[in-house]
């Protein structure tokens, strides 16, 4: 007889194993989703669902109903399995635990909103909207987790989990939360990181600091900087909490910066400065190429995005390229901000090499 690796025993002592989802036993299959949606209604731990690391096989099956659909092929078999699929993340996602935010990281609501595109079934439909509304809700002053690195489907962990406690609007407007630009820049960041890994780098509108975590996990350093007082405190407490990952701990540090009045923090000192959404105001682009061009190194680069909706990004073109800066516009995949409604302008802007 065989003797059973690792992997398997580990599975065999779950509630339900990510395989058996990528199974053709459509029998089994039915029979795990049910066996999930029971659980769900009596019990409490929902710890036991998350190592279970189903959630990647899961999402392989919606991306499957919505590749069938998008190609109009009917299977009566499949639309069975994602109706009750999706009923279980309804269930699950209502109860607003920890799991919501591997949900998230793994970009459910994007495969949910396919769903609602390309589906007629009502129970589907209302499931799928529920679940969005749930995986969306974001309260004043919760604690945001984004999951970062690899999803490890032994431990339903990812590499790395960085936690941010959000604000409230009227404290610090649109700053007070994180939003899906700056954690698609941020995963940009990783995955360019031949890019980044060893360079010393500030971040301009850090905001709670979720790009600036990341750049964390593979830069030498990372200066993160914002203008408001409330905002400048809540990243340092942010820093605080994400220091128990030893990569960000050794390499951010938080410091007030404001473009108007202040001074580049270390003049020409820095390989690559980063800001997601930072180019929002017209009145104020003139002053952010100043602090770029005050802050880069002469072989050094700004890397950032922009909703192509903001105001200001003609003003900010024409002020890098008047100091002598070659601004390349283009398209920031899609990939990395499924949810976001709007097209984003990706900026890569460096010193002319004559000047």
């Amino acid at each position: 007889m065989k003797k059973a690796n690792n992997k398997q025993i580990a599975q065999t002592n779950k509630l339900v194993t990510y395989d058996s989802f990528r199974s053709n036993d459509k029998i089994l299959i039915l029979s795990n989703l049910n066996k999930l949606n029971d659980w769900i209604n009596n019990k409490s731990n929902f710890k036991e669902i998350e190592e279970t690391g189903i959630f990647k096989a899961l999402s392989e099956i919606i991306d499957k109903y919505n590749e069938n659909q998008e190609k109009q092929v009917e299977n009566n078999e499949f639309t069975e399995i994602i109706i009750l699929l999706v009923k279980f993340l309804k269930n699950l996602s209502v109860k607003e635990t920890e799991t919501n935010e591997i949900l998230r990281s793994l970009d459910y609501i994007h495969r949910l909103e396919l769903i609602l595109n390309n589906s007629y079934d009502s129970d589907l439909l209302n499931d799928s909207s529920t679940t969005i509304e749930c995986l969306r809700k974001c309260a004043p002053y919760s604690v945001r987790k984004v999951g970062v690195g690899e999803y490890s489907e032994q431990t339903g962990q990812f590499q790395w989990m960085i936690e941010m406690k959000q604000l409230h609007f009227d404290e610090v407007f649109v700053g007070w939360r994180v939003w899906e630009a700056g954690i698609g820049f941020g995963k940009w960041v990783l995955e360019n990181k031949q890019i980044f890994q060893g360079k010393e780098v500030l971040e301009l509108g850090s905001g709670l600091g979720v790009a600036g975590f990341m750049a964390g996990l593979i830069c030498k350093s990372v200066l993160m900087t914002d203008y408001t007082p409330k905002l400048v405190s809540a990243l340092k407490d942010n820093l605080k909490t994400n220091s128990k990952i030893p990569e960000i701990k050794k390499a951010c540090t938080v410091q007030a910066l404001d473009w108007v009045n202040d001074k580049a923090p270390k003049p020409f000192h820095y390989d690559i400065v980063i800001g997601s959404e930072v180019i929002y105001d017209e009145k104020i682009v003139d002053h952010l190429a100043n602090i770029i061009h005050q802050s880069l190194t002469p072989n050094g680069i700004f890397y950032s995005t922009a909703a192509t909706v903001r105001r200001g990004i003609p003003e900010f073109i024409h002020s890098m390229k008047s100091r002598g800066y070659t601004v390349n516009c283009t398209e920031f995949p899609k990939r990395f901000m499924p949810d976001t409604k709007f097209d984003t302008h990706f900026f890569e802007i460096y010193r002319n090499k004559n000047k």
